[in-house]
């Protein structure tokens, strides 16, 4: 009698044993499903349970409503942002074209016919419609970008001669605002991939940058690191905090006294996003009041 008890009890015992042991395997393959969904959100796929057990169902039904929940909003979300971006495509090709032709004519009139106070309007009006100009392209290249229907033109390019030509070109505003510049590269030549539109419009920006928020001075850096091409721009600043470093790539965000200025917070959007469709990236930090963003990319 006592064998058969000892029989049946290990026997329960196995058999709890192999239970608990499917349950767990069926836990961590549950858990590794919803990692998978988490991280590949647009693959229409829900929690399965391998073991049958009425409570685990219960807790992967509930499971699989939540994502069906998510998956919804978030096809719902992606659709308005990019019908929003198709529209602000589109209104910007609209004003492009007319704005054009307002810029055109004002620079058509002979201010030379007209007293000094009517020459100065018109110059105030031609400044602020090409700033308006620059605006509508930013917003327009700025959901081309978003939406991937931005076409880059790659080639092999040295980056040392072109960075000391684009740099240049901003040498006399630089020495008006009597901001010091340090360029610094190395004297071999450096080679990467890249668009020359994109590129250029990467450093214009920067500069601008510089001209509109550096105090004193500007470092301008080409370094090279392993199979890596580090393009470093760093100026001191007494208006940013290191809570503003954090948010300089996020689109719309102007640090709170620049307001008043024309600045928009789409430059270095676009400027992240023109880099990382040429396979770079971007990164910014504050340290003793001098901001540093670098640029890098991978080096031919």
């Amino acid at each position: 009698m006592g064998w058969l008890l000892f029989t049946i009890a290990a026997l329960t015992a196995v058999i709890y044993m192999v239970r608990f042991y499917s349950m767990k395997s069926a836990v961590k393959k549950a858990s590794a499903e919803l990692a998978s969904i988490e991280q590949n959100p647009a693959d229409n796929r829900i929690l399965l349970l391998s073991f049958p057990d009425k409570d685990l169902e219960k807790l992967l039904e509930i499971l699989n409503c939540y994502i069906l929940l998510t998956r919804k909003e978030r096809v719902f979300y992606q659709n308005r942002e990019r019908a929003l971006r198709a529209q602000i495509e589109n209104i910007s090709h609209d004003l492009r074209t007319p704005l054009t032709a307002i810029i055109g004519y004002l620079e058509l009139l002979d201010t030379g016919k007209l007293s000094e106070e009517d020459a100065a309007a018109v110059e105030r009006v031609t400044k602020k419609a090409k700033s308006l100009q620059g605006l509508i392209g930013n917003f327009y290249d700025l959901s081309r970008l978003e939406m991937n229907d931005y076409h880059l033109c790659m080639e092999k390019l040295e980056l040392v001669h072109f960075a000391k030509e684009v740099s240049l070109l901003f040498y006399q505003e630089f020495e008006k605002k009597k901001i010091s510049v340090q360029f610094d590269a190395p004297k071999e030549p450096l080679y990467l991939l890249a668009d020359v539109g994109a590129l250029e419009r990467i450093f214009n920006n920067m500069l601008q940058n510089a001209l509109r928020y550096a105090e004193s001075s500007l470092y301008i850096g080409i370094l090279e690191e392993n199979d890596k091409i580090n393009i470093v721009f760093e100026n001191d600043t007494s208006t940013l905090k290191q809570e503003d470093a954090a948010h300089l790539f996020e689109r719309f965000y102007v640090q709170e006294k620049s307001r008043t200025s024309q600045s928009t917070g789409l430059g270095l959007t676009i400027s992240k996003l023109l880099t990382e469709a040429m396979g770079g990236s971007v990164e910014a930090g504050l340290t003793k009041g001098r901001l540093q963003v670098r640029y890098v990319f991978e080096k031919l």
